[in-house]
């Protein structure tokens, strides 16, 4: 694993990243709305808090749009990105105490599943940037042309693989939601109409 010349700041991005990755992947297999489900979700967010701002001071690479120019020193593509990411986390913290009010019940999963596809994708990108095997592989499908590892056929297939992925989860989590509400109003409409003389 290609390492070198991490800075303190990117280590801690890389930690925050990794726990990230491993606390969303915690949050969604498991049932939602439990005391644990709850207690990982404050250390996912504050990871993903820590990885997102910390990004914010990592300029090695970058790709600016206008004028289009790759390299160090630009706040470009990636720290786009992490705005995107932040604000989605935005959305998905405001929205996890709301849940009983429709867009909340829909918005908090979908922003969450659109933050930890993010967070994948990035994985998935560095792993051809650092380890060196998967390196080699884009290395030789790009045959020489000056272009990022991470735009290579296999790591393009992972991202579409991924991509795929979220868009079905998305759909579950949605579909499962409104299940959960369907259930929710019937069971009131009931509790309602005993109620009456």
């Amino acid at each position: 694993m290609n390492m070198d010349n991490v800075s303190l700041i990117g280590w801690l991005h890389t930690f925050a990243s990794l726990l990230a990755l491993g606390m969303g992947a915690f949050v969604l297999v498991r049932k939602k709305g439990t005391h644990l489900h709850k207690l990982i979700g404050r250390i996912y967010a504050g990871a993903l808090l820590v990885a997102g701002f910390s990004a914010f001071a990592i300029y090695r690479f970058d790709i600016q749009f206008v004028p289009f120019k790759a390299g160090p020193n630009v706040f470009g593509l990636f720290h786009y990105e992490t705005v995107f990411l932040l604000a989605f986390l935005f959305l998905a913290l405001f929205t996890a105490r709301r849940q009983r009010h429709a867009f909340s019940a829909y918005a908090h999963p979908f922003s969450m599943l659109v933050v930890y596809y993010m967070v994948v994708a990035g994985f998935i990108n560095e792993l051809f940037v650092r380890v060196a095997p998967l390196r080699r592989i884009a290395e030789a499908q790009l045959e020489g042309r000056a272009a990022n590892v991470a735009q290579a056929p296999l790591a393009r297939a992972f991202q579409y693989g991924a991509r795929i992925t979220f868009l079905l989860l998305i759909v579950w989590f949605m579909v499962a939601v409104a299940r959960s509400r369907r259930r929710r109003a019937r069971a009131a409409a009931l509790e309602a109409a005993a109620e009456v003389p």
